[in-house]
């Protein structure tokens, strides 16, 4: 019996323990954020309002259980339910490592046989075949084909997180090299 008391009162104390943990922070109360995060530069929303690109020291907004959403480059990388506590409470700190997502870019040329430049760095080359790109940060990257009839050809690319973009660049009209 004395074992059945001892056990009912750690369950009463880690239930209290839990429920005292979820206990939302007073609201409306003046309260100070710091939000890093990485990439820096993303706009940084809290409660749907704007608070600027990070990082965000030291703003001040109003304390209670709110959704801090984090975008770069159209990307939502963040979007969470936190907890603001009144003052400057570390609690109050939030750091982001944050990822843009990845995606692909698959390349076809005409003629078929090009070196393949993204964003001025040498990516690969084509020879007769399509040629795909893996993990590239998504947002947009200029693709430049320099080819075997000494002429060159680029395009804009807009990557999307998980996808593969295809492109065709056609370098048989483009700039002639000297």
């Amino acid at each position: 019996m004395k074992k059945l008391y001892i056990f009912a009162l750690m369950v009463a104390f880690l239930f209290t323990a839990a429920v005292a943990d979820e206990d939302p922070p007073p609201r409306d109360k003046p309260a100070v954020v710091n939000i890093i995060t990485n990439p820096p530069n993303s706009e940084v929303y809290l409660g749907g309002e704007l608070l600027g690109k990070s990082p965000i020291e030291n703003m001040s907004v109003k304390s209670g259980r709110q959704t801090l959403v984090v975008i770069d480059q159209g990307f939502e990388l963040v979007n969470q339910r936190v907890n603001i506590w009144p003052g400057k409470d570390k609690r109050n700190d939030f750091d982001f490592g944050t990822k843009i997502p990845k995606g692909h870019i698959k390349v076809t040329t005409n003629p078929g046989k090009c070196i393949i430049f993204v964003d001025g760095d040498q990516a690969d080359k084509t020879d007769g075949a399509p040629l795909t790109i893996h993990n590239l940060d998504a947002g947009d990257h200029v693709v430049r084909a320099e080819c075997s009839n000494r002429r060159s050809a680029e395009e804009l690319v807009t990557v999307r997180g998980e996808e593969t973009a295809e492109v065709t660049i056609d370098a048989t009209k483009g700039k002639k090299k000297k």
